[in-house]
């Protein structure tokens, strides 16, 4: 049967399912399933046993249930229901991380970043999943071998040690299964029939050596079908795009918005087609003159230096990448303990990991060629003719080349862990409460990354300079004839020759270098075929094979990881009146590796894409801990629990030194249905090998300069600006009363970024206080509510561009880090930047979480034959989200909320509703998902007449606002026999698109899911 009939085929049947669903359905989750409070287990956030609801942090469970419930195939998709964990990377936002990000899947708590969450398997440290971090890729945790996450906010380096500033996200894996699991899903979007995810997974578990011994195999394979723009209107045709306000005014003026929205808008430097200028040297305003076939070039409404509404220019929706990746993933998994005696017991995991992705991006773009009218072939007669008539030798054109093909990203990632270890009671017969766990994991990510369409730039300037073989009377690459033949060298303003030119955008092609390098030389021999960019599918396969290589990136990250653990009371020693003291000490090894090695076309700068170079680099770490808790008063009128926690960890790491980290914490029950619990914690992050080690790479950059006699006002202090400017450009010769900045020259401009090695740790100080009610008169009841405030002083994070050149002039003197960091032209020019990462920054949230669990058998009140019902409600409420990115700084004079964070304001209110019937064999789940308005501006009032909004390819700002966001899903699931179910559900029931000028956020671009499913026990 074809694939295509297949997937029309379960077209039809999800969506008629679908549709059953939303007739039949009522309301989601299964409650739960927790340790009795009697049962003394060890929680995540702590070492030491305890009842589950006596830990003086507030931990959020998702349990395997509920991850079946919810229809996803990552977990990511899941846990984004907890409020704390909304800014997560999923397979959707991974996308827009960057280059290399495809793929991965990333926690991050309270939106402060995935390399301040720590996430951990069993309690136990995880290797990174890509090069040169430790965050964790959450593809590589089985989700069927889940038996539930555990999410703990707050500080907890003094337990876990770095990187768990925010908190830990703790997966709890499955470790004493008897029977055989299997299930299988599918699904597709049933309005547009693409998007289709496919799951198989199997768990096997014996016991062995008479219940001794325990093994559980479990194999998960998953695929996920990628979105490109053009398979969502709203990604493609009409996209909105947020650019430069033209109307944009200094203080005092209606119109303060520095960004508004436009409709259809394009970039003005090139076309499709390609744009064509003769005169390119008159006043610097790249006005192109024909399309490259030949047409008169039709500029659009402009808007500003860069943009138009309509026209020849390219559209930014053009631009877009693809909107989800290609997934595919196997993970495999081996878990095994043996009981060797009474007081000794082993286990061993081991895992292997493949997540395969593939992501469609932009293409390569060139810059203003210059080509000689009179002997380049391809020139159209028109655009030849013109040139004659103007005196011109050369016309200049600018062509996006998505006829060479877009660039794509190819990884593949490898993930091998093994975790092996005992527990033990080394005293049983004194200390038979002392207990002694001693671990060994040893992580390692391969990651392979082929970047497709690599556009070669010696092959690629060699093919574009094009001339009549005299020979043959064909067209032919000028270095076919001439070894030693350079493009044409233009002289441009500014000193700038053409190569020269090129290189302040975006190469570091020279006339040293062209030509000259080991690997794709241009010559007789090189094959160079004719490019010809004029004009749209004119380019001949063979020339765009020329010009293009498939390079291959390839990066490696180890971990290593060695603990030991003394822990228990001193129950039968000695107990306080309230009971015993529990106590862990202990001491753990760390070392991390990372190897991350750019193919040597791109160390050699040969390629369109930066010029990189090997980032190899790592750190051990060695650290010592205890935690002690103290049961202070128990069963006592006003006292029926109290006890208090207190833990410390010193740590000694090859690259910063020593650090201390530490938290106190309390539990107050005054009765039994209420307790009162907070943590006070000072956690440390110790910076990553990115970094630390990254090499200087090569990078662009676009700031506004701030010496432009036009942005002078701008600044707080314009007097002071002035008067730094001065002192920067008047010994280079330049007027500072008349400076303006550049416009096509510096559009953008070359410079580095980098690790730094001087980097020292960040700290936080973490505060949480709540309460938990479980009223004896209201049965199945939980009621919890949690305050929060994380504060981060020294935090790493590379100053933006804009702030650096900034804060060189706007400080009280140029002698400072910031001016270090820039370099100018003779003629006042912005021409290069370093950027490193720096102990600077500032963050601080804080806000409330909530969450309501009530469990209802209607039987209990007399009312039979109705069920059974679990309703869950998670929430949140944002009371700030801050970030300052220079020093010296407070919230209150620069109070950032989007550079580094969400990209758009945070909602202040975030929640989620599971609700769950249960009737005989059937359930029915429901779940809503909701997120609060947002604003992308922090202006609440503008005359609108005055700013022009009326314009139709203005968004009015009102609409600027990012709109609150309901999202429902329905799953329902009917038991056909004995531990046998099957299952169809929809998601985004009501197809929520994402905000408008986005994508992604801050729902899927896939719209209405629909799938179906079936899974049994045996």
């Amino acid at each position: 049967m074809s694939q295509k009939l297949v997937r029309s085929s379960l077209a039809a049947l999800l969506t008629t399912a679908s549709a059953s669903a939303m007739i039949l359905a009522s309301p989601v989750y299964a409650q739960d399933e927790t340790a009795d409070d009697e049962d003394t287990i060890v929680v995540t956030g702590t070492r030491i046993e305890r009842p589950a609801l006596e830990a003086p942090s507030p931990i959020t469970s998702i349990g395997a249930e509920n991850i079946q419930r919810s229809g996803e195939l990552s977990i990511v998709d899941i846990l984004n229901e907890v409020p704390a964990l909304v800014g997560s990377t999923d397979n959707d936002d991974a996308i827009a991380g960057g280059i290399g990000s495809t793929g991965l899947t990333l926690l991050n708590l309270r939106n402060l970043g995935t390399n301040r969450t720590l996430t951990l398997v069993n309690g136990r440290r995880h290797v990174g999943g890509s090069g040169a971090t430790t965050s964790v890729d959450t593809n590589t945790i089985p989700i069927d071998l889940i038996e539930r996450v555990d999410v703990l906010t707050g500080g907890a380096s003094s337990i876990y040690g770095a990187d768990a500033v925010t908190g830990a996200v703790n997966f709890i894996l499955k470790d004493d299964f008897e029977g055989l699991s299997v299930r299988a899903q599918g699904g597709l979007t049933p309005d547009h029939g693409d998007a289709a995810t496919y799951l198989a997974s199997v768990t096997a578990g014996k016991n062995f050596m008479d219940d001794r011994g325990n093994v559980v195999v479990s194999f998960e394979y998953s695929k996920e079908e990628g979105l490109n723009n053009s398979d969502r209107d709203f990604a493609s045709d009409g996209l909105f795009s947020l650019l430069d306000n033209p109307d944009f005014a200094l203080e005092g003026s209606a119109d303060r918005r520095r960004q508004v929205f436009f409709q259809d808008a394009t970039i003005r430097f090139a076309s499709p087609e390609g744009g064509v200028a003769i005169d390119f040297f008159d006043g610097f305003d790249l006005l192109f003159d024909f399309e490259g076939d030949g047409d008169p070039y039709d500029q659009g409404e402009v808007i500003t230096f860069r943009n138009s509404i309509g026209g020849s220019s390219t559209r930014i929706s053009d631009f877009q990448e693809s909107l989800t990746g290609d997934i595919e993933r196997f993970v495999g998994n081996v878990n095994t303990r043996y009981e060797f005696n009474p007081n000794v017991t082993g286990f061993l995991e081991l895992k292997f990991a493949q997540v395969s992705s593939f992501n469609s991006g932009n293409p390569a773009f060139s810059d203003l060629i210059p080509i000689n009218v009179a002997e380049n072939p391809f020139v159209p007669d028109v655009i030849a003719d013109a040139a004659n008539s103007a005196g011109a030798d050369f016309v200049f054109i600018s062509h996006d080349t998505f006829e060479l093909g877009r660039r794509t990203e190819d990884i593949r990632r490898r993930t091998y862990r093994v975790a092996a270890g005992v527990e033990t009671t080394p005293f049983p017969d004194t200390f038979k409460n002392l207990n002694l766990d001693l671990s060994f994991v040893y992580g390692r990510t391969d990651e392979r990354f082929i970047a497709e369409n690599n556009l070669v730039l010696d092959r690629f300037y060699a093919a574009m300079d094009a001339v009549i073989d005299p020979g043959t009377g064909q067209p032919t690459c000028r270095s076919n004839l001439d070894p030693d033949a350079l493009p044409p060298q233009i002289p441009f303003p500014g000193g700038f020759g053409f190569l020269g030119f090129f290189d302040a955008f975006n190469t570091t092609v020279t006339p040293d270098n062209y030509g000259t390098t080991s690997f794709f030389t241009p010559g007789p021999n090189s094959g160079c075929q004719p490019l010809n960019l004029f004009g749209l599918g004119n380019a001949s396969q063979a020339a765009i094979d020329f010009v293009n290589d498939d390079s291959l990136r390839e990066a490696t990250i180890e971990q290593t990881v060695i603990t030991g653990v003394f822990s228990g009371d001193t129950g039968g020693v000695f107990e306080l009146p309230a009971g015993p003291v529990g106590f862990a000490i202990g001491g753990e090894y760390r070392d991390e590796q990372s190897e991350d090695i750019p193919p040597i076309i791109n160390t050699e700068g040969l390629t369109f894409g930066n010029r990189l170079f090997p980032t190899v680099g790592g750190y051990d770490v060695i650290e010592g801990f205890a935690e002690i808790r103290v049961p202070v008063l128990k069963d006592l009128p006003l006292a029926n629990l109290l006890s208090v926690d207190a833990a410390v960890r010193v740590s000694d790491y090859s690259t910063i030194g020593s650090t201390l980290a530490w938290q106190t914490g309390a539990i107050w029950a005054p009765i039994e249905d209420i307790r009162f619990r907070g943590t006070y914690a000072v956690a440390v992050r110790a910076p990553n090998i990115a970094e630390l080690f990254n090499p200087q790479n090569q990078s662009f950059f676009l700031p506004d300069d701030p010496c432009d006699i036009d942005n002078i006002p701008q600044a707080a202090d314009p007097g002071l600006r002035a008067m730094n400017c001065a002192t920067i450009l008047t010994p280079l010769g330049v007027d500072p009363m008349t400076f303006q900045g550049d416009d096509i020259l510096n559009a953008t401009f070359e410079g580095v970024q980098g690790g730094n090695p001087d980097l020292s740790e960040e700290t936080a100080k973490t505060f949480t206080v709540g309460f938990v009610l479980q009223p004896r008169w209201f049965e199945n009841l939980t009621l919890t509510a949690d305050y929060f405030n994380i504060e981060i002083t020294d935090g790493i994070i590379p100053p933006a561009s804009q702030d650096i050149v900034d804060q060189c002039v706007d400080l009280p003197s140029i002698n400072n880090p910031f001016c270090d960091l820039i370099s100018r032209r003779s003629d006042g020019g912005l021409n290069g930047l370093e950027v490193i990462p720096v102990n600077v920054a500032f963050f601080e949230t804080s806000g409330i979480d909530y969450e309501v669990n009530y469990f209802f058998d209607p039987a209990d009140i007399g009312m039979s034959n109705l069920g059974q019902f679990n309703l869950r409600y998670v929430g949140s409420y944002l009371e700030r989200l801050d970030v300052v990115s220079l020093p010296g700084q407070t919230p209150d004079e620069e109070r950032d909320e989007t550079a580094t964070l969400l990209g758009d304001d945070a909602p202040v209110h975030i929640g989620a509703l599971d609700l769950t019937w249960f009737y005989n064999k059937f359930s029915a789940n429901y779940r809503w998902r909701y997120r609060s308005a947002a604003f992308r501006d922090e202006i609440d009032e503008i005359d609108a007449a005055a700013s022009g909004v009326d314009n139709p390819p203005f968004v009015p700002f009102t609409e600027i606002e990012t709109s609150a966001v309901s999202t429902h899903d329905i799953q329902l699931r009917y038991e056909v026999r004995d531990n046998a179910e099957i299952y169809v559900g929809v998601n985004n029931m009501f197809d929520q698109e994402p905000d408008i000028g986005s994508v992604q956020t801050p729902v899927s671009a896939v719209g209405r899911f629909v799938y179906a499913g079936f899974a049994f026990e045996l």
